[in-house]
């Protein structure tokens, strides 16, 4: 017999008990972290800025994938690996079911906590949270756009907002794990 699962996310105005008997029926539990639990996300060495000039999809993706990269995005692909050690992370994509998104531009990368397709355990997800937080607070210096993780966004455009509900921008799921951005965080440059 199934074990049953509980898991509590923290909305606006509410909590929400759900119980259910299958990880894909069920939302995950992270909250975005605060205070306390915030301070200790952040803790991570310093950032070299980007300093180099963008001029499009040019250096090859580092990745592996295959295709490549602007340089800004390079730089924050290796000033992660730095502050965090080798993370599984992918980059360049052709996206044909997505034409809008920044993977086949370079500007993207993708990097995936526990296993790809499932809500990630206690462990993962506080990494991705240490992750995300990290590539918030060094946004400037790294050229971030935006940060999806745990069915949240974060943008540089709107930071005053903090981190907000994501709604999938009309192409995903924002309950699914991958659609939610619950299995990977994605991060976008600006350039």
């Amino acid at each position: 017999m199934r074990a049953l699962i509980v898991a509590v996310i923290a909305v606006p105005m509410a909590v929400i008990l759900l119980v259910g008997a299958a990880l894909s029926s069920a939302l995950p539990t992270a909250a975005v972290p605060t205070g306390a639990a915030l301070a200790r996300t952040t803790h991570v060495g310093g950032v070299e800025p980007f300093t180099g000039t963008s001029s499009g999809c040019t250096t090859p993706d580092p990745t592996g994938t295959g295709g490549c990269v602007t340089p800004a995005t390079a730089w924050l692909y290796t000033q992660m690996q730095a502050a965090f050690g080798p993370l599984p992370t992918s980059c360049w994509d052709a996206h044909a079911w997505n034409p809008g998104s920044d993977h086949p531009r370079g500007r993207a990368c993708d990097v995936t906590f526990g296993r790809p397709g499932r809500f990630p355990d206690a462990a993962d997800t506080a990494r991705g949270w240490a992750v995300a937080t990290w590539l918030r607070d060094n946004a400037g210096q790294l050229h971030v756009a935006y940060v999806i993780w745990q069915g949240r966004i974060w943008s540089s455009s709107q930071d005053p907002q903090g981190w907000r509900a994501y709604s999938g921008g009309g192409v995903y799921n924002p309950s699914d794990p991958t659609g939610g951005h619950y299995d990977h965080i994605h991060v976008s440059t600006r350039n």
